[in-house]
């Protein structure tokens, strides 16, 4: 049985069928999505929910890149939503186009051309198919990526005599250049007006330089040449800079000397309860640092104005998350109408967030309007990109918890099912900055090199995302068990000087590693097993099917009794339903520590509703636990009095592929305790990040008895720890 699929989100916003659908003259069928691919495999799955909804082969469809001339407005590539709304979307609009072909008895979707209105609304009433586990064709684009194909944005225009620049299959037939931006000594800087002049004078003359406010910028025929005149003119500039707060260990005092601080109540439920005398209150305090991103290919952008004119239109070429949202602030920084901007997305490096990509187009365009009928392409160093983009914030989250345990309570009977021990309350306090600076969501421009115009927009403060779209800061900060009374406070951290923004799964990274590391600390005090203690306190029964589904395939009880016996080997667990409304997912990490930790293996288990294409599901589970990896054990941004200096793979290390530990996916079932139907489809790029790094942890105090609350577990954090 077929259960109705609520209407999507992104339907309801680009409610036409030719919103979504264009059917050509040859039978084929192209598909408008507002989502862009990243890397995560979304232009593949919805390729596969069109072809299997529309009865066509896969060659008989094309997924067109977002681009803000044709695509629906989705907003953000985000959340792990876009299988959830455009895949939503995208099958109930190929749903009503395969019931239109059989009433109008076509033998080809080109003859559906002809009968349909431009203005025909998408028919939600009919039922869409379902795919379950079937869809298993292997992804068309890893072909191109493996032999290096020029399928990436920082592919486009590399060579200085790359013209027509083709997009699409379209081209424009302009001159191109190559731009650099100049940059202060400080993450914050203000230029001075002395030396400009002089400075100005001392450049060839095939170079072009740009000032507005403290914002300077060159353009040059060639990469070489504008590379070495922005490092000449940095060099002949004069600069005051902002002092930044002292860091220690990525930021564990800027909660103590941030300017101001909005503290709100984000949740309450219960009511609280009298403890009796044999109540324990638990208390803890963990920190996560703040976080670059650490793509392999750094930003890059170009962008070309077709003249001087204010009405002129102006294209960019963006490996942006978000092309409306690009669109609406770069018309805000700009002084234009939306209506004249065209972004075109196109793939650029790995992006788990909020990166440099809408900076440096900003970028392209200020040095394009410069120059207008030529086109720019800006490319970001590695020293800009660190310094540049947002981080994700520094985390410290506060537990305390009130646990009775029943008078008859045994040590035995506790360890059996964990049933006895009661939670009367638990509060969950967390410190931060917004995880959210994105473009779009104000009334000025978010890009951190705009403000440093004439024009002096604001500095826009980090905001946290409402509750409804899955918060910020608090993000899993409700936690998933039962008891009696639960409060979560959230702090907000005002006037830092650093912008931070959505890095992969927002808050719930730091959340989750405090949660699930606190009831790791409770059941061991209680003498109650990890998993024993979990499962009875969770009431979602597909969560307590995912957690003791992660049990089983480890043979939870004996390899961790195997593992007791070996000097230094621990298995830890956690759980977290991403968003807790999101997908469901355990993960079982196995860790050998010896001067360092070294994560050995590690099994997840998902449950993710509806699957739609199971091999990138599991790419995307097994690489969001691998990177969660190198967060826990490796990644800590540093700066001094002046600026970022986390600026390279020395000072920011990641985990190395010698270091990638065994990874094991199972996938739930698509009807998971549902007798009646499939379950929607959840999203699966952010569910790993905090089970897996709250298991390492978990793992790390099975093996040698240490509770690691400060990430990264280096050895100097693992060293602290056994002397606290």
């Amino acid at each position: 049985m077929i259960q109705p699929l609520p209407t999507s989100v992104s339907l309801k916003a680009n409610p036409l069928l030719a919103h979504w659908l264009r059917f050509e003259a040859d039978g084929s069928v192209t598909v408008f999505t507002g989502k862009a691919e990243l890397g995560q495999g979304i232009g593949h799955a919805l390729k596969l929910m069109a072809a299997h909804e529309l009865d066509l082969p896969l060659t008989r469809i094309r997924i067109e890149a977002a681009n803000t001339a044709n695509s629906p407005d989705e907003g953000m590539t985000s959340g792990s939503l876009s299988v959830q709304d455009s895949g939503l979307a995208i099958r109930q609009a190929c749903a009503h186009a395969a019931h239109l072909f059989k009433m109008h008895a076509c033998t080809s979707y080109a003859e559906l051309r002809s009968q349909l209105d431009a203005q025909l609304p998408v028919d939600v009433i009919v039922s869409t198919k379902s795919s379950a586990l079937n869809l298993t064709e292997g992804r068309e684009d890893l072909a191109a990526l493996v032999f290096g194909q020029p399928v990436f944005l920082q592919d486009l225009g590399i060579n200085v005599d790359l013209t027509p620049i083709k997009n699409n299959g379209g081209q424009i037939n302009i001159k191109l250049l190559h731009g650099r931006m100049v940059r202060g000594p400080g993450l914050r800087c203000t230029l001075r007006d002395e030396g400009w002049t002089d400075a100005l004078a001392a450049m060839s003359e095939e170079i072009q330089a740009f000032r507005d406010g403290s914002l300077v910028g060159v353009v040059a025929p060639t990469e070489d040449m504008a590379e070495k005149a922005a490092s000449k003119l940095q060099r002949l500039l004069k600069w005051d800079v902002e002092t930044l707060p002292e860091c220690r260990e990525g930021g564990v005092d800027l909660f103590d000397v941030a300017p101001a601080m909005d503290s709100q109540v984000f949740h309450e439920a219960g009511q609280p309860q009298e403890a009796s005398t044999g109540a324990k209150v638990y208390e803890a305090v963990y920190f996560r640092p703040a976080l670059h991103h650490g793509s392999m290919g750094p930003s890059v952008a170009l962008a070309v104005w077709d003249s001087a004119e204010t009405n002129s239109g102006l294209k960019v070429w963006s490996h942006t998350q978000g092309i409306f949202p690009l669109r609406k602030d770069l018309a805000l920084a700009f002084g234009v109408k939306a209506e004249q901007i065209e972004v075109q997305h196109m793939r650029g490096a790995g992006c788990y967030g909020h990166n440099g990509a809408d900076d440096v187009a900003y970028d392209a365009a200020w040095m394009a309007r410069h120059v207008p009928g030529q086109c720019v392409r800006v490319q970001w160093t590695r020293e800009e990109e660190m310094q540049q983009s947002p981080l994700a914030p520094a985390m410290r989250v506060k537990l305390q918890a009130t646990v009775q345990a029943s008078a008859e309570t045994t040590s035995i009977r506790a360890a059996k099912d964990g049933g006895p021990v009661e939670l009367l309350s638990w509060q969950h306090d967390v410190w931060s900055q917004g995880h959210s600076s994105r473009p779009g969501r104000a009334a000025t421009p978010a890009f951190k090199d705009s403000w440093q115009t004439a024009q002096k927009f604001p500095v826009l403060e980090p905001i946290n995302v409402a509750a409804a779209a899955g918060a910020g800061a608090e993000r899993n900060a409700i936690p998933p068990y039962s008891s009696q009374h639960v409060k979560v406070n959230a702090h907000r951290l005002l006037g830092l000087p650093f912008r931070t923004s959505a890095l992969r799964s927002l808050g719930a990274h730091a959340n989750v590693f405090a949660c699930e590391s606190f009831m790791d600390e409770i059941a061991n005090d209680q003498d109650c097993d990890p998993v024993a203690f979990r499962l009875s306190k969770l009431e979602d029964p597909r969560a307590k099917a995912v957690v003791q589904t992660a049990a089983d395939q480890v043979n939870w009880l004996e390899r961790r009794q195997s593992l007791a016996h070996k000097e230094g080997w621990g298995l830890g667990i956690a759980y977290a339903r991403y968003k807790s409304k999101g997908a469901y997912c355990a993960v079982v990490a196995e860790v050998e520590v010896t001067h360092q930790v070294n994560v050995r293996r590690l099994w997840v288990v998902a449950d993710i509703g509806e699957i739609i294409h199971a091999d990138g599901a599991i790419s995307q589970l097994e690489g969001g636990a691998i990177q969660s990896t190198s967060w826990a054990l490796k990644e800590q941004a540093h700066w001094d009095a002046n600026h970022i200096t986390s600026t390279h793979w020395d000072a920011y290390p990641i985990l190395r592929f010698s270091e990638v530990p065994e990874v094991q996916v199972h996938l739930m079932p698509g009807d998971s305790l549902n007798a009646i139907s499939l379950n929607p489809p959840l999203g699966a790029g952010e569910a790993t990040q905090g089970p897996t790094t709250a298991a390492i942890a978990n793992a790390v105090f099975h093996a040698v008895g240490v509770r690691v609350r400060q990430l990264p577990m280096t050895p100097d954090n693992l060293a602290k720890a056994a002397l606290a």
